[in-house]
């Protein structure tokens, strides 16, 4: 599945693509007044620049958040949000359809995955998934490929990496009324990594309004981008009759203390307990092709620099592991072979001061799983957004003055893989003449087989 690109205008004639489950509908008589989701007016770039430029200023005048590398000390991950805290959209619900049974289509290609209650992972497959995020908790969710439909429900939030407006439907289930539903976009500035708020003014928010409870955050999603085409109301019975009808090659129950339950390469019904359980698409259910990064990929701040890195990721189970190497850098790769300062004639774009910049470094000097300090960090994010936190350093070696060799292995937690699969993930390669970033590498080549 391709990611949601905010540079690319999404409006209802685009979404005339959404897949329709559903052999027979009916519309809903619920009455929301309002208007559908308009296309994105401005690009990722523009919003990161803004950002920028609106970020609290140090002492130096450069922005706060370009040197602050480590995770905050408190972000507030509740699954609730005020209706005064979001950007609330106008969408017109009463138009939204109700699935009274799902197509045969779904069987053959595509699984019937619900994770149950507890704080879980979910990563989907190629073919037409159906998610059953209502079992409460949080569920992490990354889609896959093919046109998927996720199931919500009353005190369940549901987080989604890779949802496309283009092909994904929001289905509400039975216990919620569309009375009750809004649609906005977060405010939240908070960075945070892997773990940025909820309410994150990246993400576009479904919010029941009775509890203040947040369904659905699709991450990096503008709300602009949705329309009614992209929600239905489903019937217990449509989904009890998929159950029951589907054809899948295998059936696996969780218990209730916890487990992972993978899938094979054909239709799946895995079912979670009420622990917090991992639903996997499996090793052999996706591959990757190279990544690539290069000066004027580097953003917010593209740079002239000739320098390119190529980069070899493979994830078998839970650890990926990378192996790369860039050539023709123009600085030496940070905190590799004692770099521990600036070049004098370093290219500083956002004006920060070299030592701040450094010392923002050195705030986070190993990673979680205790990899030392180096000048390639692992950050959360899709092409077009930057997050600076720090989740995993790379180990670089050069092997002279301009190039080197880039490798890393890491046993990466299930939102982590999740993340990865979702291409929400980057690297970027911070060196003495380029210390915000000579390379950014995009980690977005995961591809659904």
């Amino acid at each position: 599945m391709e990611g949601f690109d905010s540079r690319t205008e999404v409006n209802e004639q685009d979404l005339t693509q959404v897949a329709d489950f559903a052999d027979s509908t009916s519309t809903s008589d619920h009455n929301s007044g309002g208007s559908h989701g308009s296309s994105v007016q401005e690009s990722d770039f523009e919003v990161a620049l803004d950002q920028a430029l609106e970020d609290p200023l140090l002492e130096d005048g450069s922005p706060e958040s370009e040197h602050n590398h480590a995770k905050p000390e408190s972000i507030n991950n509740s699954l609730h949000t005020s209706l005064d805290a979001v950007d609330v959209k106008s969408i017109d619900l009463s138009r939204v359809r109700t699935t009274e049974k799902f197509g045969r289509r779904l069987a053959r290609n595509g699984d019937l995955l619900d994770p149950g209650g507890g704080n879980n992972t979910v990563i989907g497959s190629k073919g037409d998934d159906v998610i059953v995020g209502t079992g409460g908790g949080l569920n992490t969710i990354t889609v896959g490929g093919g046109k998927n439909t996720v199931v919500l429900g009353k005190e369940t939030t549901n987080r989604i990496f890779d949802f496309n407006p283009r092909s994904d439907v929001l289905a509400f289930s039975e216990d919620l009324s569309l009375d009750n539903i809004v649609i906005a976009q977060g405010k939240n500035p908070t960075k945070g990594g892997i773990d940025q708020p909820l309410d994150s003014e990246n993400n576009a928010l479904i919010i029941d309004k009775e509890t203040e409870h947040i369904l659905a955050a699709l991450t990096f999603v503008n709300a602009d981008s949705l329309s009614v085409r992209n929600f239905s109301q489903v019937s217990s019975e449509a989904l009890q009759n998929l159950a029951e009808s589907g054809k899948f090659e295998t059936t696996l129950q969780a218990g209730d203390g916890g487990e992972q339950l993978t899938g094979t390469r054909k239709s799946d019904r895995l079912t979670g307990g009420n622990g917090n359980d991992f639903l996997y698409v499996g090793d052999d259910g996706f591959r990757f092709g190279k990544a690539r990064g290069n000066g004027p990929g580097e953003f917010p701040f593209p740079n002239n620099s000739p320098g390119v890195t190529e980069m070899n990721l493979d994830l078998k189970g839970g650890v990926l592991r990378v192996q790369g190497s860039y050539k023709n850098f123009e600085g030496l790769p940070l905190f590799s072979d004692g770099a521990t300062e600036v070049d004098p004639d370093a290219v500083i774009p956002n004006g920060a001061d070299p030592q701040a910049l450094i010392e923002g470094f050195l705030r986070v000097p190993q990673d979680s799983e205790g990899n030392p300090i180096s000048g390639f960090h692992v950050h959360f994010s899709p092409e077009g957004f930057a997050d600076a936190t720090v989740e995993r350093y790379f180990t670089v070696n050069p092997t002279d003055e301009k190039s080197g060799q880039v490798t890393g292995e890491f046993e990466l937690e299930p939102e982590l893989q999740a993340a990865l699969l979702g291409n929400v993930l980057y690297g970027n390669l911070h060196s003495t003449k380029h210390p915000v970033g000579e390379n950014r590498v995009e980690f977005n080549t995961a591809r659904f087989t």
